[in-house]
């Protein structure tokens, strides 16, 4: 098992989510899961080169840390009644959709302060390293909870996202993180989880200066749209996009 902890009793964690927007579930993971998931992305790092660069469906990488969080039963036992409570209309996917996330190199600018809302109900972060730098320049999340409800209709759903997804709005919103501490921008640490509503939740990270290297798991589950053809284009379209960054990346670090 790669989570410790007791503390996830999902009732109270969905009203604190509803309450305060974003929750930290303190030491839930095992340690010797970190240290083994901190070798595993260096080891990706030396093999890829210091880049930005992702990892998807990570259940298909059997023996490696990663799998190991994302088949964790207690994890999806969590996830489930998370969305079960949260957006019952939402569908119970057989799959968690997973994603590592490793930023590193001159790439990690182009993958920062992408505020953006996910397509999934509950999102789980958990961190694997955390450069310890300059504040705003170290990758800190920034998070604007439960700013919007469920839609009911998915082509809402669309065309709000084209709006706050848009460079004019990320801008606008970026404008205002004046300089200083704001409860908006939350400091990570691995061996803890974060969550929060992911549908609901405006959401990014500050750039990673050049020679840092930071990467973090996510999960995400729950689909209150299962059955857009509109949003299935647009996911299709948003992979193109990240095979785009992915290959920018590959040849920078060449």
């Amino acid at each position: 098992m790669s989570l410790l902890t007791n503390q996830m009793d999902p009732a109270v964690l969905a009203a604190e989510l509803d309450e305060k927007g974003f929750v930290c579930i303190e030491n839930a993971i095992d340690p010797n899961w970190i240290e083994r998931a901190q070798a595993h992305v260096h080891g990706l790092v030396a093999q890829k080169g210091k880049r930005y660069f992702s990892l998807n469906d990570l259940s298909r990488y059997r023996g490696t840390p990663p799998q190991e969080l994302t088949d964790d039963p207690q994890m999806r036992r969590l996830m489930q009644s998370l969305v079960q409570i949260g957006c019952p209309k939402a569908k119970l996917e057989d799959d968690i959709y997973t994603g590592l996330r490793v930023v590193a190199g001159s790439t990690g600018e182009e993958r920062s302060l992408l505020h953006h809302y996910d397509r999934h109900v509950i999102t789980v972060l958990a961190p694997i390293l955390i450069p310890d730098g300059p504040k705003r320049r170290a990758g800190e999340l920034i998070v604007f909870p439960n700013r919007r409800g469920y839609r009911r209709f998915a082509l809402f759903n669309v065309i709000e996202k084209a709006i706050a997804h848009s460079t004019w709005y990320r801008n606008r919103i970026t404008r205002k993180l004046a300089a200083g501490d704001l409860p908006n921008i939350k400091y990570l640490k691995p061996g803890n989880l974060y969550l929060f509503w992911g549908y609901r939740t405006y959401h990014s990270n500050f750039p990673v200066d050049t020679d840092m290297v930071r990467a973090t798991m996510l999960l995400h589950y729950g689909d209150p749209h299962p059955d857009s053809l509109i949003l299935k284009a647009n996911t299709a379209l948003q992979a193109l996009d990240e095979r785009r960054i992915l290959a920018k990346a590959k040849k920078v670090s060449a």
